[in-house]
């Protein structure tokens, strides 16, 4: 007769014992499985209903963070990072997630968050930032047909049915903007949607010939009144739903912009001013003519703060630059009312007071002047020979202010002590020099 006797499987005791593990007590089977992307065990664990703990916030003061920190800070910071590996794995996304989009696209800004805290382990997180970028891309290259791409696009957070009249909306194109996910934006699906929206009532544009482009382009331009005339009297009108077009809508814009520009020309050149030393001088006929612009552009930044709100008005520089323009332009009409107001009369410009209304009002409106002609540079993005110039400037210019930055310090630690080297031949007689010459020269500032 034979027993067979059940005894507990004998398990060495190195391997219970964790110094000998070949991994840290943080990574947990499905952790593992993330990390080698293996998307057969990831599927077995979610189905499981096993998932990834979300880590607290890097700068969390719980008292488990300060434990954890104060015990060992470099396992602290490796488990946060070995949680975030596999959160960022592109198998537990796609099993896990019900909008995988939306889930890479925060977790992607997360991380390059994170990669500015963490500067010990900055690569990692970018190479992790950029995994999830990719992961949205490749998943948006899936697409077989316009029908799943302007599903995909059109797609909202609170799940909505997408109507007829927000068809156009491409709010999940508009997300990836906001978390500036430039390879969703720019994979070959998408902007090959944004072009068909772009040229809609233009089919086949870019085949056509540059002269026909060109001629198409100005005789728009120059209809942009009648355009324009039509759309306040009829919006729904034929000609008023034309306009509204994007390609349309953009050379109009571009039309009227150049209109405005070459009054400002006018302007500038004084062609219709009578006399030059009227200290109230009245507003002359291309003034007129551009204060209409002027009333147009503020009313299109408010409207376009209140659409998509003041965070997002801010975040473009090109809109923190139309304020200071229309803040200009405001401040030059309003100081004209006031010298037309409260002087009159010639008198010889030489003899004006220093801060006389009518002088600061011609700085001031110099200056916007500057502003709009250097606000057409955003057009230039319109051009893929000119845009990528344009960004190329744009960070070649804070590449600039960080060098003038340091030139700026060296600079004050020289004057400094050329002040503490000459302090002793300070003069209390500033009668004695008139500009930048004296009448007595100090034999120490001579060579």
């Amino acid at each position: 007769m034979i027993v067979f006797l059940s005894h507990p499987p004998q398990v060495p005791p190195i391997l219970l014992d964790k110094q000998f593990s070949e991994f840290t007590p943080d990574i947990t089977p499905i952790i593992l499985a993330a990390h080698t992307n293996n998307y057969e065990i990831v599927k077995l664990l979610v189905q499981k209903g096993v998932s990834v703990p979300r880590p607290h916030e890097v700068r969390c003061n719980c008292v488990e963070c300060v434990s954890s920190s104060d015990v060992d800070s470099l396992r602290h910071s490796r488990s946060r990072l070995n949680i975030y590996k596999a959160l960022a794995s592109p198998s537990l996304i796609a099993l896990s997630s019900e909008d995988p989009f939306l889930t890479a696209f925060q977790l992607s800004w997360e991380l390059q968050e994170l990669s500015k805290v963490e500067n010990e382990f900055k690569s990692e997180y970018e190479e992790l930032s950029q995994q999830c970028k990719q992961f949205a891309k490749d998943l948006l290259d899936q697409t077989r047909s316009s029908r799943e791409l302007e599903i995909i696009l059109n797609y909202r957070d609170d799940n909505s049915l997408i109507e007829e009249q927000s068809g156009n909306d491409l709010a999940r194109l508009k997300l990836a903007i906001k978390y500036r996910q430039k390879e969703f934006v720019a994979q070959p699906n998408c902007q090959q949607l944004l072009a068909s929206r772009w040229y809609d009532e233009f089919p086949g544009w870019r085949r056509r010939h540059w002269a026909v482009k060109m001629l198409t382009c100005i005789i728009i331009g120059f209809l942009f009144p009648v355009f324009s005339v039509c759309y306040l009297i009829a919006p729904k009108s034929p000609l008023g739903l034309f306009i509204r077009k994007p390609f349309i809508k953009f050379i109009c814009h571009t039309a009227s912009y150049l209109t405005f520009l070459f009054l400002l020309l006018l302007a500038s050149q004084h062609i219709d001013r009578s006399d030059l030393n009227m200290q109230g001088p009245p507003p002359t006929i291309v003034e007129w003519m551009i204060l209409p612009w002027v009333l147009g552009f503020i009313w299109g930044e408010i409207k376009q703060m209140w659409d998509g709100g003041l965070q997002d008005y801010i975040h473009d520089w090109w809109n923190l630059m139309d304020f200071v323009m229309n803040s200009l332009y405001l401040a030059t009409i309003s100081l004209k009312i006031v010298a037309f107001s409260k002087y009159s009369g010639l008198l010889a410009r030489q003899s004006w007071d220093m801060w006389h209304p009518t002088l600061v009002a011609e700085a001031l409106f110099a200056i916007a002047n500057i502003f709009s002609s250097l606000r057409l540079i955003s057009l230039f993005t319109a051009n893929s020979h000119l845009g990528p110039l344009q960004i190329s400037l744009g960070r070649m210019l804070l590449d600039i202010l960080k060098f003038l930055f340091i030139y700026c310090l060296v600079l004050l630690a020289f004057a400094n002590g050329l002040n503490q080297l000459y302090f002793y031949y300070e003069t209390n007689e500033p009668d004695r020099c008139k500009g930048i010459r004296c009448e007595n020269q100090n034999n120490a500032f001579s060579t």
